[in-house]
Parts: C-alpha cells; sequence; structure tokens
C-alpha cells in the first residue's frame, strides 16, 4: 500500500468524547500518528460509556471508545501536576498538531495555551474545539451535543414532537460533524505550514459548525425574511417525495420523483394508476403517498429499491443501526472491518470514508488501552526510566485509572 496522506504527522489528542476523538480518528486512518493523552484522574469518560458488565477493566473494553479511538497511541498524562505539564511541552516539542475541545478556559488555565506551546514547537498547529468557541459571551459554557444542535437553528427544520417541544435529530449530530470540520481544518493548517513554515490556532467553535449546516434555510430567513418551514419528508423543489412502509417490521423506503415523468415512471414499476388529473392539485401529494404506500406494503424493500433503480428514480432503503451492517452495497466495497482486540471480541467497524486512488486507508489497530504505551511515548521524547519511574510513582501517569469508579 501507498503511503497515506498524513504519514510523518504527529498529533498530542487532548480530546475526550465524540467531536475530538471523531477527529482524531479521522487523522489516524489518513496516516498520522496519534497520541491520546488522558490524566489518570480525569480520563475520557466514553471509556465507560455502556461499559461491557462483568468486566475487570471496563475502562478498556467500551465500545464506543474503541469506535472513536482505534488507530491511535495512548499516554496517560496528569496536567494538573507540574510534572505532567513539562512532559506534555517536551512532547509538544516532537509533534505537528495539539488539538482540545475544553471548556473554552481550561488550556489557559493550565498554563498552556497556545504561546506556551508556541514556545515549544514554533510551527505547532492548534485546534482548540471549545462548545461555544473561545470568545464571546457563552464561551464559558460548557458544549454538550444536544445542547449544541438546540442552539444551532437546526431544530427549527427538524420539527416538533406530538408534545410540542422541539425534537433533535436522535444523536448529538453536531459532534461528528464537528469532528470533520476540525480535521479538515488540521489538513489545511498542514498545507499552509508547509508553504510558509509558520503554524496555526485554530478556534472551532462546535455550535458555530453545525449551524453552517442549515445554510439553505439561514438564505432564506435572511434575504427573503422567511421562517423555516418544517416539510417532514416532503421537498419543495420536487414533484413529489416520501418515505413509506413496506413489508416487514420497520421497514421503509425513501423516494424522491423530481418531475412528473419520475412520477410515471414510479407508477408504471408499481403497476399504479397514473392519472392525477381527477385529483384536487391540493391533494394529489397524499394522493401519490396513497397510491404508493398501498403498493409498496407487500414488497420487499430491497426488491422495491432495485425495481424504481431500473426506472430512473432515485430510491433508497431506510436503513436501521443493524440493518446497515448487512446492506449488499456496502459489503461489496468492503465498508466493514473487524479488528482484533485483546479484552473484546470482534465487530464490524467501519472503514475510512475517505479512500485514495494512491493509497485505501483502513483500520489498522484497536483503540489503545489505558496508558498503553506510556513508556514508549516518554522514552521517545527522551525521558530516561528512573524519570519514567518518578511519573509513575507521582502518579502523573498510570496504567489503570487512579479513580477507577468514575466515568
Amino acid at each position: 500500500m501507498k503511503k497515506l496522506p498524513l504519514e510523518g504527522v504527529r498529533v498530542a489528542d487532548l480530546t475526550m468524547m465524540w467531536a475530538g476523538p471523531f477527529a482524531t480518528r479521522i487523522l489516524g486512518e489518513m496516516g498520522a500518528e496519534v497520541i491520546k493523552i488522558e490524566s489518570p484522574r480525569a480520563w475520557d469518560n466514553i471509556r465507560t460509556l455502556i461499559p461491557q458488565p462483568g468486566v475487570e477493566d471496563p475502562w478498556n473494553s467500551s465500545f464506543y471508545f474503541n469506535d472513536y479511538n482505534r488507530d491511535k497511541k495512548s499516554l496517560t498524562l496528569d496536567l494538573a501536576q507540574e510534572m505532567g505539564r513539562a512532559t506534555l511541552l517536551k512532547l509538544v516539542a516532537k509533534c505537528d498538531v495539539v488539538i482540545e475541545n475544553y471548556r473554552a478556559d481550561v488550556l489557559d488555565n493550565l498554563g498552556l495555551g497556545y504561546e506556551v506551546l508556541k514556545a515549544a514547537k514554533p510551527d505547532i498547529i492548534l485546534v482548540s474545539m471549545a462548545g461555544y468557541g473561545k470568545t464571546g459571551p457563552e464561551r464559558e459554557q460548557v458544549g454538550f451535543g444536544p445542547i449544541i444542535e438546540q442552539m444551532s437553528g437546526l431544530a427549527s427544520l427538524t420539527g416538533y414532537g406530538d408534545d410540542g417541544v422541539p425534537m433533535k435529530t436522535g444523536l448529538s449530530y453536531g459532534d461528528p460533524v464537528a469532528g470533520m470540520a476540525a480535521a479538515s481544518a488540521v489538513s489545511l493548517a498542514l498545507i499552509r505550514r508547509r508553504k510558509t513554515g509558520e503554524g496555526a490556532f485554530i478556534d472551532l467553535g462546535q455550535r458555530e459548525v453545525l449551524s453552517t449546516f442549515i445554510g439553505e434555510a439561514f438564505v432564506a430567513a435572511s434575504l427573503r425574511g422567511e421562517a423555516p418551514v418544517q416539510r417532514g419528508n416532503r421537498d419543495a423543489r420536487y414533484f413529489a417525495q416520501g418515505v413509506y412502509r413496506c413489508a416487514g417490521e420497520e421497514q421503509w423506503l425513501a423516494i424522491t420523483m423530481r418531475t412528473l415523468g419520475e412520477w410515471r415512471s414510479v407508477a408504471a414499476a408499481l403497476d399504479l394508476k397514473e392519472e392525477l388529473t381527477d385529483v384536487p392539485k391540493d391533494a394529489r401529494l397524499d394522493e401519490i403517498d396513497r397510491r404508493i404506500s398501498g403498493a409498496l406494503a407487500g414488497m420487499d424493500p430491497q426488491v422495491a429499491m432495485e425495481k424504481l433503480a431500473k426506472a430512473g428514480v432515485p430510491a433508497g432503503r431506510v436503513l436501521n443501526s443493524v440493518d446497515i451492517h448487512s446492506d449488499p452495497h456496502l459489503d461489496g466495497r468492503g465498508f466493514w472491518v473487524e479488528l482484533p482486540h485483546p479484552k473484546m471480541a470482534a465487530w464490524k467497524q467501519p472503514r475510512s470514508a475517505w479512500q485514495f486512488k494512491e493509497a485505501q486507508p483502513t483500520p489498522r489497530r484497536h483503540a489503545p488501552l489505558f496508558g498503553e504505551h506510556n513508556h514508549e511515548i516518554l522514552a521517545g521524547i527522551g525521558l530516561s526510566d528512573a524519570e519514567i519511574a518518578e511519573l509513575e510513582r507521582a502518579e502523573v501517569i498510570a496504567g489503570a485509572p487512579v479513580n477507577p469508579g468514575v466515568g
């Protein structure tokens, strides 16, 4: 396999939970050496979110943690202690990128702000992913995905539940979106550094990233003063569109008919009555939904999707988190991989979404065990065995959480 795009780049990863680890996972997939840094006392809580029951070290066997942190190395380092901060700066001197998603004031309060990091490595790239950014009246608030999603404006499009309360998407959508943005920012900063020799400080507010994903609603509000409209599964730009129940438990098919011609293609493929001349215009969408629903109620969604695809109509199954693991298209592209893990049974994980002609990145290694690479990394930056032992005695580093009940 040829070189991955970020081979030779070293990243000090101070992130936790989802958004930051998702960003650094992408960097690791692209070939970077990512060193995940956690305090023995304040470690990544995702390590024990939905842990496996009955295991001695649940912090090493969480499915969430192992998904977001594969292709990384683990260094435990207590940055609340002076020895921990000094050790981090020695590591930064040999890194290209530092990325963190603490609350906006934390890095500065630790005495590890951009100017300090820059003194250790003049061309360092620092990406700060505070939920609300490093400036502004909300800068000191802690960013949580569900709250950021509601503040981004996205809920004005996803609509309301039966009780009239604004609905979120079902997951903390802002987290992976911010992770993608952070990985992109690192890539751009590395290109710029190659050209200018200069590092960068990138202030990436997660709330702002998610707001950019409702661009057309912003445009409508800014230029025409239009209030957001919850259209459900319909789209004002197309002739008809919907999601229809098929045979089986919770099996659905999404269909977009951009033109009258595509509706006619659907009608022919599903043996429907095509003409709508006897239907009032304001009731046509409901009538189309009724006819398609009746035809699909007894059909397998995969069969129906393939039939409509042959007719040239955009259609796709609504796959749940179980069905997607056996999707024939993803299987055919080699999207799912299994990684051996010393503490867990192997399970299907997605490979990188980016595949290159020159190199095809795929997960190479399970997420690291707690402190697994302490000695390797510290010796690599010049610490002696005696100095490493002293860090262990002071609990600046550890091979297991100091407070294993917290997580």
